[in-house]
C-alpha cells in the first residue's frame, strides 16, 4: 500500500508529464502548419508521438511507482495534458500562427520586390544568350560548310611530299 502523500507526489508527477507531453505534440502542430504535410505524413507523425507517449509513460510508472500502473498516474497524464492544451498550449499555437505567417509573410515579400526581379532578370538574359548562341552556331555551320568546299586537297605538303610522290606515280601507273 502507497501512502497518500506519495500518492499525491507521484500524481503531480504525472500532470507535469502530461504538460511535458502536451508541449511536444505543440511542437508537432508547429512543425504542421510550418510545413504542409500530405495526410500519410501526419499519421506517421501521429504514430511516432503515441509511441514516444507510451515509453514516457512506462519510464515514469517505472522510476515513481516501480512499475505498477495505477489508475491516478494515466488520469494524472490526462489532466495534465488537457490543462496544458486548453490553456498554455492555446497561447502557444497562437503565438505560433503569428510567428510563422509573419515569417511567411516577410520570406513573400523578400521575393516578390528582392529576389523574384533578379530571377526574371537571369531567365530574359538567358533566354536571349541562347538565341545569341544558336544563331552564331548556325552561320559558323554555314560558314565550315561553305568554306569547306574551297579547300582543295593538296596531296603535296611537305612532310609528305615524296610519301605523295610515290602515290601519284602509282596512281598514274593503274590507270594507264
Amino acid at each position: 500500500m502507497i501512502a497518500v502523500n506519495t500518492q499525491t507526489l507521484i500524481f503531480l508527477q504525472s500532470l507535469l508529464m502530461g504538460a511535458a507531453l502536451g508541449a511536444v505534440y505543440d511542437l508537432f502542430r508547429i512543425f504542421r502548419i510550418a510545413v504542409p504535410l500530405p495526410a500519410g505524413a501526419i499519421v506517421a507523425e501521429d504514430v511516432i508521438y503515441f509511441v514516444f507517449c507510451g515509453f514516457m509513460s512506462f519510464f515514469l510508472t517505472m522510476t515513481v511507482n516501480f512499475g505498477q500502473v495505477r489508475f491516478f498516474i494515466l488520469l494524472g497524464e490526462l489532466i495534465g495534458f488537457l490543462l496544458y492544451y486548453l490553456t498554455i498550449g492555446a497561447l502557444v499555437m497562437k503565438g505560433a500562427r503569428q510567428i510563422i505567417f509573419g515569417i511567411r509573410f516577410f520570406f513573400r515579400l523578400v521575393w516578390k520586390w528582392m529576389l523574384r526581379p533578379v530571377v526574371l532578370l537571369f531567365g530574359w538574359a538567358g533566354r536571349k544568350i541562347k538565341r545569341i548562341l544558336r544563331k552564331l552556331g548556325k552561320s559558323m555551320k554555314k560558314a565550315v560548310q561553305k568554306h569547306r568546299k574551297h579547300l582543295q586537297i593538296r596531296r603535296t605538303i611537305l612532310y609528305n611530299y615524296f610519301k605523295n610522290r610515290v602515290i601519284l606515280s602509282l596512281q598514274k601507273r593503274k590507270k594507264e
